[in-house]
């Protein structure tokens, strides 16, 4: 099972950080700086394009460097990472209104897109002077990291900026067999049923204590949902895609049983509020192959506006990996992988101000380990799996709590082959049973279910079991139910704490 883009959250109540700190003077915007970008119209404001609408770097065999040639044109290559003329810039915390207008009017830049609460704008400019061949390049992609590397270097030497990072797309060298469809899939089921992850993570043996049927509203962000008698969705868009991915994360969560049939997930009583997000993947050839696209800005925006937006909204999680391996044949862990892993590296601390940003208002964001590595010795580091996970990573070196990446198990605690590791908690991951939208015949159905393998079904798991923790154990803010069930005292093979509820109770009556 390969890392799916998955954003979910829950609805809770927040608790807000009591302090400020120096640290937190050191990331987030300044209230002059947040106003001051809030007050810039950007000139492409409401405009809505996926990736496969902007134009992808070609690559000139006489020249090395990008050609003006079209996407259609037969230019003489086309490398994986293709970039925009386009710089997510950050600014330093106190830079006042009069030097972000200085900056943007003497350097003659177009605003594109705002985000005020990064204190970070993409601005539009010309980016070919920075992909310069060398003699001593091994393929085009050579040259291109080296210019987005030198372009984010270049612009953050005025000293107004703080992080700067090329916009870009990400594009898989090769379409895979679509992840998105699950196996085993049948059409009903005779009795009530719970996936193995259920008694594993100890969820079961809390829902008859006091406040476990309380409620809670579960969101999701992916691919596609289906409509099931097992799932209540609130405002599922007419216009969704259907697909067994977001059904099926969905179901870990908040599947309930009805008319006496079905599965269970781990939240006794939640709504779904369900969004899809059409920039990451596109299922092409009928449904049975998925091509993967990742446009930095669009997650850089998505993610921004559901932390921001949802006040009472206090645990998110994410799956949104690169997947090297699968996607572009690319170690990340590897000794010549280094300038990839400066390619997160320049994405990521803007994330770093996001999880910031979350803290504050009592917030805890869970992100998928990834996938990438099946049959490697050792098995790759979650750190540079996405932005995110280099993000949450960095930032609890800095104290800031607020990311926690998931690893996955199977049945007998060991790391799924396919889990990255180096992640904070484990949950069930392998051959989980949940929600489906399509029957065994590829038909749309509301009464399917199947299993599906990887870190983006660990990750509802862990997120689902701290919103479950939280309802029985109301007086505990985010922060220390997450330090409870981190502290439950059961680990995986991989020498990570593994999510159990009830030991995790006992651990803080």
């Amino acid at each position: 099972m390969r890392l799916a883009t998955t954003l979910t959250f829950i609805l809770l109540g927040s608790t807000a950080a009591n302090a400020q700190t120096s640290r937190d003077m050191a990331l987030t915007p300044s209230l002059e700086t947040r106003q001051a970008i809030e007050a810039i119209t950007p000139r492409n404001e409401g405009s809505s394009k996926s990736p496969r609408a902007f134009k992808e770097l070609k690559i000139d065999s006489k020249t090395g460097r990008p050609s003006n040639e079209s996407t259609n044109s037969g230019a003489d290559g086309t490398v994986a990472i293709a970039a925009q003329d386009t710089m997510i810039v950050q600014f330093q915390p106190d830079t006042t209104q009069s030097q972000i207008d200085d900056y943007v009017k003497v350097n003659k830049f177009e605003v594109v897109k705002t985000f005020p609460t990064l204190g970070a704008v993409q601005i539009r400019t010309d980016l070919s002077r920075f992909f310069q061949p060398k003699l001593t390049d091994n393929s085009a992609n050579d040259a291109v990291i080296r210019g987005l590397l030198d372009a984010s270097a270049q612009f953050k030497k005025d000293p107004r900026v703080r992080e700067a990072t090329p916009d870009l797309v990400l594009r898989g060298q090769a379409d895979v067999a679509n992840f998105m469809i699950a196996t085993n899939v049948a059409d009903q089921t005779d009795a009530t049923r719970l996936d193995w992850g259920i008694k594993d993570i100890e969820a079961d043996q809390l829902w008859a204590l006091e406040g476990a049927s309380d409620g809670a509203i579960f969101g999701v962000m992916d691919v596609g949902f289906g409509r099931h008698r097992n799932l209540v969705y609130i405002d599922l868009l007419n216009s969704t895609p259907i697909e067994d991915h977001g059904t099926h994360v969905s179901g870990i969560a908040c599947g309930r049983v009805k008319e006496a049939t079905g599965i269970n997930g781990v939240i006794p009583n939640c709504l779904i509020r369900a969004r899809y997000g059409d920039v990451f993947f596109e299922s092409v050839q009928p449904g049975q192959v998925t091509k993967f696209f990742a446009l930095f800005s669009q997650i850089l925006a998505s993610l921004t506006s559901f932390v921001d937006s949802f006040d009472d909204v206090s645990v998110f999680n994410i799956s949104l990996g690169y997947n090297w391996i699968s996607n572009f044949g690319i170690n990340p862990d590897n000794p010549e992988s280094s300038q990839w892993r400066s390619l997160v590296e320049i994405q990521g601390p803007l994330l770093v101000t996001l999880l910031q940003n979350a803290e504050k208002k009592g917030k805890i964001i869970f992100s998928a380990a990834g996938n990438d590595s099946a049959g490697l010795t050792p098995p790759i580091d979650a750190k540079y799996a996405s932005p995110f996970n280099w993000a949450a990573i960095t930032a609890r070196e800095l104290g800031i709590k607020s990311g926690v990446i998931v690893e996955a198990h199977d049945k007998l605690g060991k790391r799924a082959p396919f889990s990255n590791t180096g992640g904070h908690i484990s949950c069930p991951g392998v051959n989980i049973l949940s929600t489906v939208a399509f029957n065994a015949q590829r038909q749309p159905t509301k009464s399917a279910y199947g299993e599906m393998s990887g870190t983006s079904m660990a990750s509802p798991y862990c997120s689902s079991g701290l919103v479950l923790f939280r309802l029985v154990q109301k007086n505990y803010s985010g922060q220390e139910a997450l330090e409870c069930i981190l502290a439950s005292g059961v680990k995986s093979d991989s020498g990570v704490p593994m999510l159990k509820l009830k030991a995790a109770l006992a651990k803080c009556p």
